[in-house]
């Protein structure tokens, strides 16, 4: 179920079938702005027994982008992994902007580009 805030964010569980078709989800924050769209796109390490948005993120983009009418020349897709809790660093809170080739009918070929939280604040509050 999609819900909005006050700020005009959009927040909910996204439901996608990843690789084989298993059952999968994320969380999703889209944020509309002038001449953007962000989506943030969430791993959910507790509750997604599937396919990660890190594997599956030119599809997870492609569908956004379909069902919620955004152009895709307009998207900035963020993934976006939270804190573990554990003194690992790689379980510590990461952001990475993807960026993507668009095929006509897909994304596809992404890049990543690690974000501070700052970087992320600075896109989500001046663009």
């Amino acid at each position: 179920m999609k819900q909005s805030d006050k700020s005009g964010f959009i927040d909910y569980i996204y439901h996608y079938k990843g690789q084989w078709d298993v059952p999968s989800q994320c969380g999703i924050r889209i944020i509309h702005q002038k001449d953007h769209t962000i989506i943030i796109a969430t791993e959910l390490y507790d509750t997604n027994t599937g396919t990660s948005v890190t594997k599956w993120n030119t599809f997870i983009a492609t569908q956004l982008c379909i069902e919620n009418n955004i152009e895709p020349d307009q998207l900035i897709f963020i993934e976006h992994t939270p804190d573990r809790g554990s003194k690992l660093d790689f379980y510590s809170e990461t952001f990475f902007r993807v960026t993507f080739e668009w095929n006509g009918t897909k994304f596809v070929c992404p890049v990543w580009q690690q974000l501070s939280q700052k970087e992320v604040g600075y896109l989500v509050n001046n663009l």
